[in-house]
């Protein structure tokens, strides 16, 4: 992999909850943002976005089916802070808003989780 592509992943891995436009991220790896988006999409075959925004929704995945948090807390953890963009970008994710797929969670036989994600 590039090393100015893992060194720009390292650090949305490392900032999720901060603002991470593309264009920070471009001035972080020391490109332009067209040249950011291309060697980007190159190596990881999508955009700098789509991996932020991917991301975020495993974090907050992981953080629905593990923590007890309030959906709005996991929103700020992951640094998402538009609840109605996220209950929609979650259930095309994953089949249930937020708040369901913990219920579902909660429900189904042995927390399988996967199963859960599965249903939807």
């Amino acid at each position: 992999m590039d090393p100015r592509i893992a060194h720009v992943i390292a650090f949305i891995e490392t900032h999720v909850q901060s603002a991470l436009t593309v264009p920070r991220l471009a001035a972080h790896a020391g490109l332009s943002v067209s040249q950011l988006t291309r060697v980007f999409r190159r190596e990881t075959g999508t955009t700098p976005t789509a991996y932020v925004n991917q991301l975020r929704l495993r974090r907050a995945r992981a953080l629905i089916e593990r923590t007890s948090l309030p959906v709005g807390e996991v929103m700020a953890q992951v640094g998402i802070s538009d609840p109605s963009h996220f209950a929609r970008d979650f259930r095309r994710a994953y089949g249930f808003s937020p708040r369901l797929f913990r219920e579902h969670l909660r429900e189904a036989p042995f927390n399988d989780a996967e199963s859960c994600a599965k249903t939807g």
